[in-house]
This record gives structure tokens, C-alpha cells and sequence, in this order.
């Protein structure tokens, strides 16, 4: 193995506490309600308006799907960190400290729609999207943002 990588437990000391992740969550969840009633008042306004009640429930999941893919996906694999993370001062980082990957912020992203993804913090520092993508939360310092 790499000399570079860090080894599980020299990350695992730097980790996010359980409330910083919890403010994490609230905060980005905060910022894609707000995307998802922007794009949906937009699209509604001027561009979809469908008479079935099952076609405008299937086209507000999708679009709410599509949004919450793309918010953590575009900003964890470009930043290593979404807008709650930023106000943290919190990052993602590969659990064995390589590299991020695209793959593995998809996996991250859609493990966190595992309904006992929330649950598993009454239980462990990490989530269950943590653990199925071997990342960390870590927390950064005022030079390393």
C-alpha cells in the first residue's frame, strides 16, 4: 500500500461529530428545498402543466430526484463538500485517503436514499452512506478550506 494513503484511524480521529453532520443534513436538505420549489415554480410557470394528478406526482418525484442527484454529485465530486459542509468547515474524503471519485460520490449520493441511512447515526459517527462508499467526513481548518 501507498506510504501516502493514511490508514483508517489516522482519519477516523479528525471526523466530523454526529451534530455537525445532523446541521450538515439540515442545511443541504434547507438548500435543495429551495432548488426543488425554484425549478418546480419555473417549470410549472412556464414550461409543464399536466391535467393528471399521477402524471404531475410522477414528474415532481422525478424532478425533486434529478435535483437532489445533481446537488451532491456536482458539488461533493467538484468541492468534496456541499453548502453544509462549507459552513461547517467539513469535507468528504476516501476513507483510506485517496482519491474521490466520480463512481464513488454516485454511490454516496444514492446510498443516502436508504430510508435507515438517517438511523444508523443513532448508532455510529458514520452513516450508511459513509460506510458503502468508504468515505469520511472530516473536519478542515480556517488555512485548508
Amino acid at each position: 500500500m501507498d506510504k501516502r494513503l493514511k490508514s483508517e484511524n489516522d482519519l477516523s480521529g479528525s471526523s466530523a461529530k454526529s451534530i455537525i453532520r445532523l446541521l450538515n443534513f439540515i442545511i443541504d436538505t434547507f438548500v435543495w428545498l429551495i432548488l426543488y420549489l425554484s425549478f418546480a415554480y419555473i417549470f410549472d410557470l412556464y414550461f409543464f402543466r399536466f391535467r393528471s394528478y399521477l402524471i404531475n406526482y410522477i414528474y415532481s418525484i422525478s424532478l425533486g430526484l434529478i435535483l437532489y442527484l445533481a446537488y451532491y454529485c456536482i458539488l461533493e465530486f467538484s468541492f468534496q463538500r456541499t453548502f453544509g459542509k462549507f459552513l461547517t468547515r467539513t469535507k468528504v474524503i476516501s476513507k483510506y485517503g485517496g482519491e474521490i471519485t466520480f463512481p464513488i460520490i454516485v454511490i454516496r449520493t444514492i446510498s443516502r436514499l436508504i430510508p435507515i441511512d438517517i438511523l444508523c447515526f443513532l448508532f455510529s459517527k458514520n452513516g450508511l452512506h459513509d460506510k458503502l462508499s468508504n468515505t469520511l467526513v472530516i473536519k478542515t481548518n480556517a488555512n485548508n478550506v
